[in-house]
């Protein structure tokens, strides 16, 4: 069986921060660009795609921790679920609304983690010539670059004046001329970091597979408008850490159109606009399909549903080879929530906050 870190490292993909400096932001003064919260290179104009959005639409399926376990038993998501899914903390309801006390009490299980990884704390965890390795935004993620992990902090808030970098990724900029973290996270200090991450609730999530490298973790650093150009891989979960990251998939059979070149944010401002939304009956079709799999699992014994997953991924796909004329399944992953990407699915992402920060679990699920 090849192991989650080994497909995790072949397929590294890796988001970005931006290389070319808008002529809008010629004219101020560089000290007022580094005061900028949000990068001036994109200030006066308006985007068909506004990443600083919070109106962005879900279509995918929510459930709550709570719910899941309650669901489908103590260990969670079970082996090569077949659809897309966003699990959310107890004390937010489907639609992301708070239920209890407010964001600083919300149950998240990695709150230890979140307070390390926040943009005062994180780089007390390493020592102060700890490197980072940044990898180019493209689909082939071609180019590397090595900076101190302080610099890349400093370049994803207010940006790098030395290489015309203005602190967000734009639409028009080239995949292979921005940066980001993500994917290049294997090293023994990261191990020993990530050892503070609390792995998901799923069949394939337990310690001893985590033990014997049958999930491998990958943790990302991101600014507004970063994000992996389409690709594909294994199942796994992608948690948010810190910040919001909107979310685009197509089952396998519907492989969306995209330039290679470019990062996600290209594509959502060229290509998305143009397809048509989902109709009220794609919504209620979304819907049911779960509560028909939750059903036919507990009629059923889990290897046989895990076989069945592989036939119910093709039937998701009835729309045909190629392109869909439709808008894709698509979501913003808050703070604390966690998206299950499965097998096979095309997937691309966009980072919606200065500092956005996330982890993702690569899983090795059979049946």
């Amino acid at each position: 069986m090849q192991s989650a870190l080994g497909t995790a490292s072949i397929l590294i993909f890796l988001l970005h921060t931006t290389a070319a400096h808008d002529e809008n932001c010629s004219s101020k003064s560089r000290d007022a660009i580094d005061n900028d919260s949000i990068s001036c290179a994109s200030r006066g104009i308006k985007w068909k795609w506004d990443p600083t959005s919070t109106s962005h639409p879900c279509n995918i399926h929510r459930i709550s921790d709570y719910d899941l376990l309650r669901f489908y038993g103590p260990l969670g998501l079970p082996n090569l679920y077949p659809y897309p899914l966003v699990i959310y903390p107890d004390d937010v309801d489907s639609n992301n609304n708070e239920t209890g006390g407010g964001s600083k009490s919300r149950t998240r299980h990695n709150a230890f983690f979140a307070n390390l990884t926040s943009i005062d704390n994180l780089s007390k965890q390493f020592s102060s010539d700890f490197n980072v390795t940044l990898t180019g935004s493209d689909s082939l993620s071609s180019h590397r670059r090595v900076v101190p992990l302080t610099q890349y902090l400093r370049e994803v808030i207010i940006g790098n004046r030395d290489i015309g970098f203005p602190g967000e990724t734009l639409p028009d900029q080239l995949g292979n001329e921005t940066w980001y973290l993500f994917g290049e996270t294997f090293t023994s200090e990261w191990a020993n970091f990530l050892q503070n991450y609390e792995l998901p609730s799923c069949h394939s999530c337990t310690p001893l597979h985590y033990q014997q490298h049958l999930v491998a973790l990958s943790f990302g650093i991101g600014n507004i408008g970063s994000g992996v150009q389409w690709h594909l891989h294994g199942p796994g979960f992608s948690e948010t850490i810190h910040g919001r990251k909107h979310w685009v998939l197509y089952p396998p059979k519907l492989r969306p159109e995209y330039d290679l070149n470019y990062a996600s944010r290209h594509w959502m401002e060229n290509v998305y606009p143009t397809l048509d939304d989902w109709s009220a009956l794609d919504v209620e079709k979304e819907k049911y399909s779960h509560l028909a799999y939750l059903q036919k699992w507990r009629a059923t014994t889990q290897k046989v549903m895990a076989e069945d997953a592989v036939k119910i991924a093709e039937d998701v796909n009835d729309e045909g080879n190629g392109p869909s004329n439709k808008k894709p399944w698509e979501c913003t992953i808050h703070e604390g929530e966690m998206i299950y990407f499965p097998d096979g699915w095309h997937h691309a992402t966009i980072n919606l906050e200065t500092y956005t920060v996330f982890v993702s679990s690569f899983t090795s699920e059979h049946v």
